[in-house]
């Protein structure tokens, strides 16, 4: 099968996983959450030497920050269990991801940071935010899509310091557990920063999201 047929797949099946876990219960984004943070602590240590402990500690640690986070966004302290704030967070991070590749691939001329990572464009980032600010807008409200922005704007932040981890151990992909899309690391990369971003845009803005009247 072409790479492009195997990473069509993985990447449905991996959305499917994801958006199960977090619909489904707390109790499944524990497990969720808690498997992407061990994996992700397990790839980011693999290339390491003994002598850099303490960057992996560190970031064993943020990964652990960022299940947490993760973990609370699904739950209200007087509804309980609401998935709604995450999977608009998710939508935001994927939508982003979308635009940036819909206009850096044919439109991207101007290279955003070429020696951390090649691929990335000044015109897929303005791509990815602009749509990730349309989307803030359709599932939070229209005076809200500075919210798409900003998330697009830490996840690509998030891209590039993994970028530039890879680049500095001489690998392409973080790990190969995800078929053509390389490892968790890969996956989640850009949630490391808009993640804690967005719980306490969240906790301090009093959001009504619009998905709640579909968990109603």
């Amino acid at each position: 099968m072409k790479e492009t047929g195997i990473r069509s797949i993985t990447g449905l099946l991996f959305a499917a996983v994801v958006l199960f876990s977090v619909t489904w219960s707390f109790w499944s984004n524990v497990l969720l959450w808690g498997g992407v943070a061990l994996v992700g602590v397990s790839e980011w240590r693999r290339p390491l030497s003994p002598k850099r402990l303490v960057p992996s500690l560190l970031f064993s640690v943020l990964m652990v920050l960022l299940s947490g986070v993760m973990m609370m966004l699904v739950w209200d302290s007087q509804n309980g269990f609401n998935p709604v704030p995450l999977l608009t967070f998710i939508a935001l991070i994927w939508t982003n991801d979308t635009g940036a590749y819909l206009v850096g691939k044919p439109l991207g001329k101007h290279k955003l940071m070429p020696r951390v990572s090649p691929g990335k464009s000044w015109e897929g980032l303005i791509g990815g935010v602009v749509l990730a600010s349309i989307v803030a807008g359709l599932l939070i409200a229209w005076e809200s899509a500075w919210v798409g922005a900003l998330m697009g704007l830490t996840a690509t932040t998030g891209d590039l310091v993994e970028s530039a981890w890879k680049r500095g151990h001489g690998i392409k992909d973080s790990g190969a557990i995800l078929p053509g899309h390389g490892g968790v690391l890969d996956r989640f990369d850009g949630f490391l920063f808009a993640a804690p971003v967005f719980a306490l845009i969240v906790h301090f803005g009093g959001f009504d999201f619009y998905l709640n009247s579909w968990f109603s």
